[in-house]
C-alpha cells in the first residue's frame, strides 16, 4: 500500500490554487519591501511577472525570473515583504548524486528537478517519467531521505 504524505508547503499551495484569488502584476506595482525582497532574490535574473495572490486575507507575492539555461526560479514574498521560499528548476549536469540514485530506485527518466529553500531548509522535488506505469512525484531532503512520493495518473 502506498502512502502519500502532504509537505506543508504542497498543502498551502494547493489550498492557494483553490481559494485563492490573483492577479498579474508588475515589480514596480508591489510593495517597497517586496520589490526589494525579490530583487534580492532574483539571483541576476530577469524578472518576468508578479502574480499577486489572497489566502483568507494574506497576500503572498510570486515572482517569476527567468534564468541562464531557460530554467526558471520562482521567488514566494509575503505582503509585509518576508521571504516565504524560492523554488527553482536544476539542470541535469548540475544535480545532486542522490536524485540520479532516486531515479534509478524509481525506474524512470528525470523529468523536471526542482530545489526549494523555505525556512531555511532545501527540498528537491523531483518528476520521474516511469514507461508502462504512472510516473512519480518525489520530494527529497536535503541529505537524499525520500519525504513523499506520489504516482501520478492521467
Amino acid at each position: 500500500m502506498k502512502t502519500t504524505i502532504l509537505t506543508l508547503s504542497s498543502f498551502l499551495l494547493a489550498a492557494a490554487s483553490i481559494t485563492a484569488s490573483g492577479r498579474d502584476s508588475r515589480l514596480h506595482e508591489c510593495p517597497a519591501a517586496v520589490q526589494s525582497t525579490i530583487e534580492t532574490n532574483s539571483r541576476d535574473g530577469v524578472i518576468d511577472e508578479v502574480d499577486l495572490i489572497s489566502i483568507e486575507g494574506k497576500e503572498i507575492y510570486i515572482a517569476e525570473v527567468d534564468l541562464p539555461q531557460d530554467l526558471d526560479l520562482k521567488v514566494y514574498v509575503s505582503g509585509n515583504g518576508s521571504l516565504l521560499k524560492t523554488r527553482e528548476d536544476i539542470s541535469l549536469q548540475s544535480l545532486p548524486t542522490f536524485i540520479r540514485d532516486a531515479v534509478v530506485e524509481h525506474g524512470g527518466t528525470i523529468d523536471d528537478v526542482e530545489k526549494e529553500i523555505a525556512d531555511g531548509k532545501v527540498t528537491w522535488h523531483v518528476e520521474i517519467d516511469r514507461k508502462g506505469i504512472p510516473d512519480m512525484k518525489v520530494v527529497l531532503n536535503a541529505e537524499g531521505n525520500v519525504i513523499s512520493e506520489t504516482e501520478e495518473h492521467d
